[in-house]
């Protein structure tokens, strides 16, 4: 016959046994969601971490295109002021030379004009063209200051004609041999053109606090 205290003694330790075994899976269970919590609360800071990183990369790079497009607009202005300034200080030269004509140097101006384009042309035989006001000092005052500087060099002239500019101008000359295609264009017009850029470069200097000079071809 069993002994009752064996029994009890026996559901006792059974209860402990269980006892022990519960609290273990207990506590492995509570370990568990400790590691999942724990897991997801780094995954979440991470997410977190990615989502504020990208939205500073997207919040930089739409302030480098806005900075870049108020940069731009910014140039934009300066370059137009700029043209504005240039194109005013053109139209004054323009105006000072047609004044000038009036001033009793004009046909030392217009003798030096042509002795520069004969220079450069090959013959003894030219056309001179300039516009209807000034044939008669150019017939009257330049052809014989220019044959004799051209004699006093060592070379004759045989003919001098003035003709009237086929079209408009300010003033000066265009020079070319009869019947020829070479004309060297002297007229205040293309000088201006052919000094643009140092006429550009003076003005830069001259009136923007920079005093850098333009590059060729800018506008």
């Amino acid at each position: 016959m069993v002994d009752n205290d064996s029994v009890d003694k026996i559901c006792g330790r059974i209860r402990e046994d269980g006892d022990a075994e519960i609290g273990s899976i207990m506590e492995k269970a509570k370990q568990t969601a400790d590691d999942i919590i724990a897991r997801a609360n780094s995954a979440g800071e991470a997410a977190a971490e990615k989502i504020l990183k990208e939205a500073h990369e997207k919040g930089e790079i739409a302030r480098r295109r806005l900075l870049s497009s108020v940069n731009l607009e910014v140039k934009r202005a300066k370059l137009k002021a700029r043209e504005e300034v240039v194109q005013t200080i053109n139209k004054r030269v323009e105006k000072a030379l047609a004044v000038y004509k009036t001033s009793g140097d004009y046909g030392s101006v217009l003798t030096g004009l042509v002795l520069e384009a004969v220079r450069s042309l090959d013959g003894d035989s030219f056309v001179v063209r300039v516009v209807p006001a000034d044939i008669e000092i150019t017939e009257k005052e330049v052809f014989p200051a220019v044959r004799n500087q051209l004699k006093d060099e060592g070379r004759d002239v045989t003919r001098l004609s003035a003709e009237q500019l086929d079209r408009p101008a300010t003033g000066g000359v265009q020079v070319g041999v009869p019947g020829g295609n070479v004309i060297y264009d002297n007229t205040f017009e293309a000088r201006l053109y052919r000094l643009r850029e140092d006429i550009r470069n003076i003005i830069f200097e001259e009136v923007f606090s920079e005093g850098s000079k333009e590059e060729p071809g800018s506008a």
